[in-house]
């Protein structure tokens, strides 16, 4: 673990001294401010594509929960300097995501803020990376009609668009006035299983299961139990089961609209035993993440299943 931290801080380290050599290019001449940030740039994205990568794969979730804050005001910082870099805005609307979950159980608002954030993040990357998608946003056209010139180029951003705002709504729906833009989240999740359904550990998935669990069926919208279960199970085909975030949101969302109590207990226990680095040959920290939230539910059961 010691060797791990100081290659994180080695990074970290790293990550600062082009952050400086871009700062400089922003105070000097035209000529050599695009000189050095097309000589920086690159290097950011490799750098931080890299960051995030070892985040991912430490067998620690606490440390990461205490760290990815300052790792997040680094990368927010050069990403603000380089505004037009496709990967470093979707990376960065991904971190507040990660953030977010982390700490919503425990504090709510600040989690609401950090998605609001990431949300933004995710469409300023959408709008750099699709001319026609920037476009129709510029015209007036709604998201949800919008979504269709997305493409796979686009899907980093458009999951975490999607994920970010879809889960400051599963925050807010006490406040109805707050949560009218979930059609935009359903449709871009719906628009990312278009074009990859087991993109992201299948985390698009969870949007579905989590909405069509919430919204009553009625009116042909094929929302209820049945397409919950059906959206959430697509979900855990993407990593045959290995990916513990899915079955957290299940026995939050999906056993408390059956009232299944033991299906709930089986779930949380399941997550609490698994291997975490089964996921994606090491990437630990996720399933780090849902021990953690398993570990709520678990410690919070009345809550969650409301008896």
């Amino acid at each position: 673990m010691i060797t791990k931290k100081i290659r994180l801080l080695l990074k970290s380290t790293l990550i600062l001294c082009l952050i400086a050599l871009l700062s400089l290019g922003v105070s000097g001449c035209t000529a050599t401010r695009h000189t050095i940030q097309k000589a920086v740039v690159p290097m950011l994205d490799t750098s931080v594509d890299d960051l995030v990568d070892k985040l991912l794969r430490t067998k620690n979730g606490q440390f990461i929960k205490d760290g990815l804050p300052g790792a997040l005001l680094i990368v927010t910082g050069l990403t603000e300097m380089a505004p037009t870099d496709y990967d470093l805005l979707a990376t960065t609307s991904f971190l507040y995501a990660a953030l977010g979950l982390f700490v919503e159980d425990e504090d709510k608002d600040y989690a609401i803020s950090l998605y609001e954030v990431g949300t933004e993040y995710g469409m300023r990357a959408m709008k750099v990376n699709n001319s026609k998608f920037r476009k129709a946003m510029e015209d007036g056209v709604l998201v949800p009609d919008a979504a269709k010139y997305l493409t796979k180029d686009d899907l980093k951003a458009l999951t975490w668009y999607g994920v970010n705002l879809a889960k400051r709504v599963t925050l807010q729906l006490d406040t109805p006035e707050e949560i009218t833009d979930i059609q935009d989240a359903v449709a871009t999740a719906k628009r990312s299983i278009e074009l990859d359904p087991q993109y992201a550990w299948g985390a698009n998935w969870i949007i579905m299961g989590i909405f069509n669990a919430i919204v009553p069926a009625f009116g042909g919208m094929n929302t209820g139990p049945e397409a919950s279960r059906e959206a959430f199970a697509n979900g855990n085909k993407a990593e045959q089961g290995e990916f513990g975030v899915i079955d957290v949101f299940v026995a939050r969302y999906l056993c408390p609209l059956v009232k299944d109590r033991d299906w709930y207990d089986q779930l949380n226990n399941r997550i609490m035993e698994m291997d975490p680095c089964k996921l994606g040959n090491g990437l630990c920290v996720m399933n780090e993440l849902a021990k953690m939230k398993a570990k709520h539910n678990i410690d919070h059961k009345v809550k969650w299943m409301g008896y």
